[in-house]
């Protein structure tokens, strides 16, 4: 892109701070579990048509794709921001400021990233600003938790081969992410007789035997190279203080950067699954996610055009592994990264914080990026 261009874009950007601010805010306190994404789907109907996209439209399981050209058109770059959280119906989302900080659950993963795509298509529009190649903005569901990826997934379906590029809005600055992790996840349901806590003292407890199998978890050795690791994320049971308990639930994570790690980690898990519980108490493992590892080369052109562009904003990407909307987009060989639009600390807690100030930097990163890749 021409640096007079390119300087209109970074100008519209400086000036859409309060917009950008507003925005973030909006979507934060939107409720949005994954599965129950309904309301900022239908936000998403509504922003991407004002910022100026065509054939925007809702996918069956809720993810809403919007394009600067058409839907129809190849050499489509695909920007993905995933509009779902992990905050659970009820859960407070009240959003405020104190300083040069916002504070909010949700308002980094993933409101500040959806606001970014709708404003920079909003200024692309506004401006007039020409691209050498289709975008599509898109808002996906189901990445958090169970999601599974189910909302990018549809996408990736639905684009099919007009598809050649993923940008994955999420995350924070400066991290890229062209690597990712090999997850399986599952339930574990323990059930048993249960009884009165005095007289059926000895009874085998779900919610005890449960507390044996994660504590034998949590003892298991992994390797720091390639990284492994294990979450027991929830777990829930019993029915009274004085009840042995009948079920327990849990849910756990597993991970790692090598899927064959990763599989000697579940072998270990399901041997402690099956041999730990007492006789009496039922325990049945069901995987519930997956997601696979793969990998975008750090010398390939995408990377090195997002590693460029941080370069000259003044600072430097970090590449990383995790797991995001690119993950399946990698598997599938579709050149894919992820970067993130914000700075900010307490991803996944009620005390999330986001540097209003980065905001802009974040979206300029974005969009050089976007404009490198197209020019």
């Amino acid at each position: 892109m021409q640096t007079a261009g390119l300087n209109k874009v970074f100008e519209s950007i400086d000036a859409a701070r309060a917009t950008l601010v507003g925005r973030v805010r909006e979507i934060a306190e939107i409720p949005s579990p994954t599965f129950e994404e309904t309301r900022r789907s239908r936000y998403l109907m509504e922003a991407l048509p004002e910022a100026g996209l065509a054939d925007v439209r809702r996918l069956p399981k809720g993810s809403v794709v919007g394009f600067t050209g058409a839907e129809r058109e190849a050499n489509t770059l695909l920007l993905a921001a995933h509009i779902d959280n992990v905050f659970p119906m009820g859960t407070d989302l009240t959003t405020h400021i104190e300083g040069s900080t916002l504070l909010g659950p949700g308002t980094g993963d993933n409101a500040a990233n959806v606001a970014a795509i709708i404003t920079l298509a909003e200024i692309l529009n506004r401006d007039r600003i020409h691209v050498g190649r289709n975008l599509a903005f898109c808002g996906t569901v189901c990445e958090e938790g169970s999601g599974n990826l189910a909302g990018i997934e549809e996408v990736l379906d639905f684009l099919d081969d007009r598809l050649t590029t993923v940008i994955a809005v999420d995350g924070r600055t400066p991290s890229l992410m062209h690597r990712s992790q090999a997850i399986r996840r599952y339930r574990l349901e323990a059930s048993g007789p249960g009884g009165h806590s005095w007289d059926g003292f000895g009874t085998p407890s779900a919610v005890h035997e449960m507390a044996r199998v994660v504590a034998r978890l949590a003892s298991l050795k992994v390797p720091a190279e390639p990284r492994t690791i294990f979450n027991v994320g929830t777990i829930s049971g019993g029915k009274s203080v004085n009840a042995v308990a009948q079920r327990c639930v849990a849910e756990v994570d597993l991970r790692s950067l090598e899927p064959a790690a990763l599989e000697n980690l579940e072998r270990e898990f399901l041997d402690i699954v099956k041999s730990v519980p007492a006789e009496a108490i039922l325990m049945q493992a069901t995987k519930t996610g997956e997601r696979p590892a793969a990998q975008q080369p750090p010398d390939s052109p995408l990377v090195r055009t997002a590693v460029d562009a941080a370069a000259h904003l003044g600072f430097a990407a970090e590449l990383t592994a995790s797991s995001t909307d690119a993950a399946l987009s990698l598997a599938r060989g579709i050149p894919s990264i992820s970067i993130g639009t914000y700075r900010g600390s307490g991803v996944h807690t009620l005390e999330e914080k986001v540097d209003l100030d980065s905001l802009t930097t974040g979206l300029k990163w974005l969009a050089l990026t976007v404009f490198n890749l197209t020019s």
